[in-house]
Formats: C-alpha cells, structure tokens, sequence
C-alpha cells in the first residue's frame, strides 16, 4: 500500500510540508491547492491555455499511484492537440525533513505528422511579502524582483522565491527546460502569479519531449541559500523515463 498519494476518483491528495494539499484530476487550470490554519491558498501547476474535461484514458487509468509518484495522462480526443503526461512526484530537500516538494516531468506527444505545440503553466498565490529570482549571471545572488517583470533565459536561471506569510516557495525549472516567465505581483493585495511557456516547439509523431519543474516549501530561514544548493542538485539531476 502506499502512502505517499491518496487517489480517489478524480481526487488526489497528500501531504506537503506538513500541509494537505489536493487536486482535482478533471479541473487542471486549479492547479494543487497547498493551504494551512494561517495561510491562503497556493495553487501551483495550473493550465493555463487547456483545460481538459476529464483524464484521457490511456490502457487501463488516466491515473495511478506508483512509489512518490502521481501520473496523471491529459490530451487527445480532441480535448488536446497532443498527450500530456505528468508525473506528480514528492520529494524531500533535505532529505533529513518531511517530505516538503513536488517534482513535476512533463511529457509531450502528438499522433499528428507535425504538430506545432505550445504549453503554458502558472503558480498562484496570496500572502507574498517578497519575491526573488536567480539571474544567471550570478546564481549565488538572489534579485529582488520589484514589479511584474518578464525573465528570460538569458539572463535568468527561471528560479524563483516566494516569500509568503508562513514559509517561503521556491519554484525552480531545469537550465535546459527553461524558455521564459513572467512574474506578476501586486505588492498591496501581495497576491503573485508565476506564469511560465514550458513547451514551445514542432511536435513530430513518435517524438517526445519533456521538462521538469520543483516546487519546494521551505522555512523563511536560509531560503537564498536553499535556492541555490537545491538549484546545483536539480541540476545535476539526470532525468527520470517516463512511461
């Protein structure tokens, strides 16, 4: 039996950093909803620009629990131009702690001969006193973001921190994933969202193609120094298959 993910129905759920978040299989543009007793809602991995009906059934699920790992099968039939496969992966940093992150690889398809495919995602929030990114001019240096702004990977490593009410969220994408993002922040209602272009290329048939994505909770304490050592490790991380 395992323990790390709750699949019921349409309804997935577990526990992050010590807070139970959920999903809605058949609403992605929700996203995973993270609260707690003092903290607003954090919905993180939301569509953006497809919102499928229900999970497309490939074999016997368009869901199911393996190890830490929720893998969730969207697309097809219409409902999108190309399959999505998502694995919902929890993971701990540092490992010494309850498991306080979610890994995401997502893993793009298409039937089509040639299909032009673009994928965007966004993370939303209340309660963010503060919000910082990498530049990769300097990844051991965290830079104050003052309004909405649009990184690229030029000059960004698309890593960013969120100061919220309890503890901070780090989001970080792998160097060879990232493509742009665009920060949006309002500082008097402190509510932010994270929208992010993760796919953006010619799709050919029998071609796959994936990114990753890490969403971490951590303490107020030492996050800049948490962001970047977790950024070195994801890095250097080889990417997991996906079936």
């Amino acid at each position: 039996m395992c323990n790390s993910w709750h699949l019921k129905g349409q309804k997935a759920t577990t526990r992050i950093a010590g807070r139970e978040g959920h999903l809605d299989l058949g609403e992605p543009d929700h996203g995973f909803n993270l609260d707690g007793p003092l903290q607003r809602p954090l919905r993180l991995l939301r569509f953006n620009d497809a919102t499928p009906t229900s999970p497309m059934v490939m074999g016997k699920a368009g869901a199911y629990v393996r190890n830490d790992d929720l893998v969730i099968n969207y697309g097809g039939n219409g409902v999108l131009p190309f399959h999505l496969q998502i694995y919902w992966g929890r993971r701990s940093y540092p490992t010494s702690v309850e498991c306080n992150g979610l890994e995401w690889t997502l893993a793009m398809q298409t039937e089509s001969l040639d299909c032009r495919s673009q994928f965007a995602t966004s993370t939303t929030g209340f309660g963010a006193q503060e919000l910082l990114y990498l530049p990769t001019s300097d990844a051991q240096q965290a830079t104050v973001i003052e309004s909405t702004s649009t990184l690229c990977n030029a000059a960004s490593t698309g890593c960013i921190l969120v100061r919220l009410d309890e503890f901070s969220y780090l989001e970080l994408i792998h160097p060879q994933d990232f493509i742009s993002a665009e920060v949006v922040w309002n500082g008097e209602e402190s509510n932010f969202s994270i929208n992010r272009t993760i796919f953006d290329c010619s799709l050919e048939k029998g071609v796959i193609v994936r990114a990753r994505l890490f969403g971490l909770c951590v303490p107020r304490d030492n996050d800049v120094e948490i962001l970047r050592t977790a950024y070195q490790a994801f890095k250097a991380r080889e990417l997991p298959l996906t079936t």
